[in-house]
């Protein structure tokens, strides 16, 4: 059965964002796994004095909060899909987990039950948007959930964000982090310091011959006049023979976005790309996978065909295998000329699986350097925990690359490879030259 692996607006977009604030809570990220955990005892005077009047933040008890972090290693190791690639990457999550679990059993503090998941999270690595919704985003995820469209049914997820225990605490959590933020850098302004406002570009860099697009972020906040807009410069350019299309540094959204944006209007014909993903179907992952897929698309691992490249731990904690089909059916005339998509190793999330796509089908050449990955799922699931109701995100698949390998891992190899140190968009255009 066919089946559209579509990213939740925002969510997908907001994982450099999360990254970024991380270290609002005191987390050293060149820390070991067996550092200190970032706050444990009561002779710590700096941080005894600095979340001091959040220590009764939710009106947990020391039992509460041993409970919620309990709950929340227990559920990240029977669903967590990526725990291989952590080992790949040399993590040791079991000295990490254990330092931020003596932290929350040593603490008084409700504060530091925040903390300390929050700073696990970035330790582990946050491979697979494994990450904390961080209270400056938590109505704006209500919010775009609770507007979809009737015929995109997102149930679990809303329910999740309108757990009881999150209503109330996220707004204290809010108020408590942004009475911290000035002592702790500012990591907003960091993050968006610099940032191109215009999410939409067009350039004309060869009249009736080459054609320039970029899309800075595939969040569909101002969809429909940028749709209009790209729309109109499409129609500009429909006779050329070359469309650049950089979509480098571009790290989400929707794949709506570029599906109905990009692919449906320059396509001459339906386009169809399909993958492969690992499942661990744990007891908060199932109502997920039930409301996203049918229950003939979930099949034992043990039918999963061989793929060469295929990790023997990433099959073992597998439980099931997803092969599903992402369709995008033409809009438009089609471009008859050659289209180029400029990526680099920041295309992550939907970006990435608009990467996947041109890969499969062949709609566009890719230039650039290896991406981020994560392009072959669904949006996010969320462990939301029992008494503070803090809610952690993590990608329910582990999505494959044709050979086995693990997109998240290894991304998609471009076409064509930049030179070390050398722009896409002049590799695209030197290619073009000597065409």
């Amino acid at each position: 059965m066919k089946q559209k692996w579509i990213a939740l607006a925002l969510c997908a977009a907001m994982t450099l964002s999360l990254g970024a604030c991380a270290p609002s809570v005191r987390t050293d990220p060149n820390a070991g796994a067996d550092a200190p955990p970032a706050s444990t005892s009561a002779d710590n005077n700096t941080t005894d004095n600095e979340y001091a009047p959040f220590a009764d933040l939710f009106g947990l008890t020391a039992e509460q909060r041993e409970e919620d972090f309990a709950y929340f290693e227990q559920t990240l190791r029977d669903s967590y899909p990526c725990w291989g690639l952590l080992e790949r990457n040399g993590v040791d999550y079991d000295s990490i987990l254990a330092n931020y679990r003596e932290m929350v059993s040593q603490s008084d503090n409700d504060f530091e039950l925040f903390v300390a998941v929050n700073s696990a999270l970035f330790r582990l690595g946050m491979e697979g948007h494994l990450s904390m919704l961080q209270p400056e985003w938590y109505t704006e995820f209500r919010e775009t959930l609770t507007g979809l469209p009737e015929d995109y049914q997102r149930t679990h997820w809303r329910d999740a964000l309108n757990t009881p225990a999150s209503v109330e605490n996220y707004p204290k959590l809010l108020e408590a982090s942004n009475a911290l933020e000035g002592d702790a850098g500012g990591f907003s302004e960091d993050f968006d310091a610099g940032g191109n406002t215009e999410n939409v570009t067009t350039l004309i860099v060869d009249e009736g011959r080459i054609a320039y697009l970029r899309i800075a972020s595939f969040d569909t906040s101002n969809f429909d006049e940028e749709h209009s807009q790209i729309q109109a410069f499409l129609d500009q350019v429909h006779n050329y023979e070359h469309l650049i299309v950089d979509i480098t540094q571009n790290d989400g959204g929707s794949d709506e976005y570029w599906m109905a944006a990009i692919v449906a209007p320059l396509a001459s014909h339906t386009l169809s790309s399909t993958n492969y993903a690992l499942v661990r179907n744990s007891e908060n992952t199932a109502p997920y996978l039930a409301e996203a897929f049918p229950a003939d698309d979930l099949h034992p691992i043990d039918e999963l065909p061989d793929l060469p490249r295929l990790e023997p731990r990433d099959r073992e904690l597998a439980t099931h295998f997803l092969e599903n089909t992402l369709e995008v059916e033409p809009t438009g005339g089609g471009f008859a000329g050659k289209i180029w998509l400029l990526v680099d190793e920041y295309v992550y999330s939907s970006s990435e699986a608009f990467t996947v796509f041109c890969k499969d089908t062949g709609f566009a050449t890719i230039v650039g350097s290896p991406t981020g990955g994560d392009g072959i799922g669904i949006d996010p699931v969320f462990l939301v925990l029992p008494n503070s109701g803090l809610i952690v995100r993590y990608s329910a698949l582990f999505g494959l690359n044709p050979d086995g390998s693990s997109n998240e891992e290894f991304g998609t190899t471009p076409d064509l490879l930049s030179p070390a140190g050398e722009p896409p968009l002049v590799t695209a255009l030197r290619a073009i030259r000597e065409s």
